[in-house]
């Protein structure tokens, strides 16, 4: 590898690394307060915090690569010809080619992690968090507010809980009372234990009671059913959580092969991470170039401005893509050409010829001097 690669790959990849460290604290911090709250209000296990915080951040960290490589260039660049480094670098014949070939080599280590991130990482540890948080709620019943000693009601006061005690590690009940109204008719049901469960597909909570005895009929009239059970299950909360999005779990092979257009518009999305690497690199490379009186951050606004404006435009691709306002084909692809535009405009401004052009438009329009 030259001499050039070689310090450009490394002043680059120095500077991703730093970037991406920075990013993920950002996601963590933000996770971590998003959890926290969830401990709060739902009695989460505050053991599992930190290995879902773990999980989140590497659920985003493919989102925020293409970002830190784009920011990462601009640095290094601009950092380059804010000393002169880029100036002695042309004295010696490297061209702008040269330069554009020398950070490309940079895509060999990036894309295929960007691609890694997204396509295996991210829903994999989408598949890990739900997978905790489905513990948490089939193992704690204490999230729907079940207390030992004490009546809890359920479905506007429809149904009133109480057991007398509840096993810490087993989540077993014993002696449980239950009345439970429905069209006019009470019920109460007696037991000597019984176990909470959770169905992660409706999102409903569940009392199996063992060994007990329901009576059902309307006060004050002798008219009552008594029965004897052996297993009885009764629902009794609905997790107020909206249901989890399990395509963002789902396999990425099975996305594609999927025929839904939602499921598909998933694949696309996770696949444009790290080829938008490309385009980014192509972009941040033009947009990195000032002069020394610009300071080391010549054009960094405008860089910002183009990111954002890619950032909205992707999440425009995205909508449209799953409401089939744009064909699968044109899909997010439309995107990247209008950065490469963007490129095109940006190397054109930059170029001598369009410098001479606008040197004789500037003295056509230039008003005469008398002396």
């Amino acid at each position: 590898m030259h001499t050039i690669d070689r310090y450009l790959l490394t002043e680059l990849l120095k500077s991703l690394f730093a970037i991406l460290i920075i990013l993920g604290l950002i996601i963590g911090t933000v996770g971590l307060l998003q959890l926290l709250e969830k401990a709060t209000i739902s009695h989460l296990n505050p053991k599992v915090v930190l290995p879902l915080m773990g999980f989140y951040v590497l659920r985003f960290l493919a989102r925020t690569v293409p970002p830190a490589f784009f920011v990462a260039i601009l640095m290094v660049l601009g950092r380059m010809y804010q000393d002169y480094e880029i100036t002695a670098l042309a004295s010696c014949g490297v061209s702008m080619a040269k330069l554009y070939r020398s950070i490309s080599k940079s895509l060999i280590i990036t894309i295929p992690l960007t691609a890694w991130l997204a396509l295996i990482v991210q829903p994999w540890a989408a598949g890990e968090m739900e997978t905790i948080i489905i513990a948490q709620k089939q193992a704690a019943a204490d999230l729907i507010g079940i207390k030992s000693g004490t009546f809890n009601e359920y479905m506007q006061g429809n149904l009133v809980f109480y057991v007398e005690d509840i096993d810490g590690r087993t989540e077993a009940m014993r002696n449980i009372f239950i009345q439970h109204r429905h069209n006019d008719i009470l019920g109460l049901v007696t037991a000597s234990h019984g176990q909470h469960t959770y169905d992660s597909k409706t999102r409903n909570h569940f009392v199996t009671l063992t060994k007990g005895r329901r009576y059902e009929g309307n006060p004050g009239t002798a008219n009552f059913t008594i029965a004897e059970f052996d297993s009885y299950t009764l629902r009794i909360a609905e997790s107020p959580q909206k249901q989890s999005d399990v395509r963002a779990a789902r396999h990425s092979w099975q996305l594609y092969n999927s025929s839904d257009i939602k499921d598909r518009t998933e694949f696309w999305e996770r696949l444009s991470y790290p080829l938008s690497m490309i385009t980014l690199m192509l972009v941040a490379i033009p947009l990195s170039r000032s002069l020394p009186r610009q300071g080391i951050y010549g054009r960094l606004v405008v860089a910002f401005l183009v990111y954002f404006m890619f950032l909205n435009m992707h999440s425009v691709a995205v909508s449209w893509m799953k409401k089939q306002v744009t064909p699968e084909w044109l899909g997010m692809w439309w995107v990247q050409a209008v950065l490469l535009c963007i490129v095109g405009l940006i190397l054109v401004y930059d170029s001598y010829w369009f410098k001479r052009l606008r040197r004789k438009i500037s003295r056509f329009f230039a008003p005469p001097v008398y002396y």
